[in-house]
């Protein structure tokens, strides 16, 4: 999460208006859900790999470790799609082992499903890498999104650090008195780590309070220019794949 975060702040495209970037990456989302999986998706994937660690400056291990996450469920959705469990068999079964069979309809759903889980994860990381939640939050606010919904995404993704601090100090502190990882000392950690959250959760509620806060916590919005070459780059990207998918189609 941390990691993240940084190449979202650091990163060129921060400069570029959170809306641009959220039409690019819906467009690829939208694509990718709509779109043949051969070759829409794996050219979604692809565009989105390149403009992460091309364009956007995200290093690719940063990027490894975001879809470390998610992949392992995209694999299981698209096996357990793939494989059924129980029935009769077909006539054009793969395999059959016990209750589970797959036939080459299976298959392709499995990987239908597969594919467009990582071309749409690629595309949410797209831009979750090149935007800070900040900013993201701001621009909510700016259409008008209700301001309590707004302000409980933006104290949770505080308490998310929050939370995340404290869990490294407690590691910190065990890894220091060289602690052994047992149950006991794991639960002790996370009582340990209930209460720090608590109590600091707490001295941001008196923080908020001391500043005025109410119900809302206006912050500055960063002016940012709109970039027509960023648009234009959005545009060429979505034709490119399209007529790729057609051009296929077509053949």
């Amino acid at each position: 999460m941390t990691a993240l975060d940084d190449a979202a702040w650091q990163g060129p495209w921060r400069r570029v208006r959170v809306g641009e970037k959220v039409v690019l990456s819906v467009a690829l989302l939208t694509t990718a859900l709509v779109a043949p999986p051969w070759p829409g998706c794996a050219l979604v994937a692809m565009a989105c790999l390149v403009l992460i660690c091309g364009p956007a400056h995200v290093p690719p291990r940063t990027l490894r470790l975001a879809m470390a996450a998610p992949l392992p469920f995209l694999v299981i959705g698209g096996v357990t799609v793939a494989v059924v469990l129980g029935g009769t068999p077909t006539a054009t079964a793969l395999f059959t082992w016990g209750p589970l069979w797959a036939d080459p309809a299976t298959v392709t759903k499995g990987i239908t499903v597969f594919s467009r889980g990582v071309a749409g994860t690629l595309s949410i990381m797209l831009l979750a890498t090149t935007t800070p939640m900040v900013d993201l939050l701001t621009w909510l606010r700016h259409l008008r999104v209700p301001a309590a919904l707004v302000e409980i995404a933006s104290l949770t993704y505080r308490l998310l650090f929050v939370l995340l601090s404290s869990a490294l100090a407690i590691r910190a502190a065990q890894t220091a008195r060289l602690g052994r990882p047992t149950l006991a000392t794991a639960a002790t950690a996370m009582g340990a780590l209930l209460v720090r959250s608590w109590t600091r959760a707490s001295r941001l509620q008196a923080g908020l309070e001391g500043r005025g806060y109410v119900d809302d916590l206006t912050t500055l919005a960063v002016a940012r220019r709109a970039s027509p070459t960023f648009m234009a780059t959005t545009a060429l990207v979505l034709a490119g794949i399209w007529l790729a998918v057609v051009a296929v189609s077509v053949l």
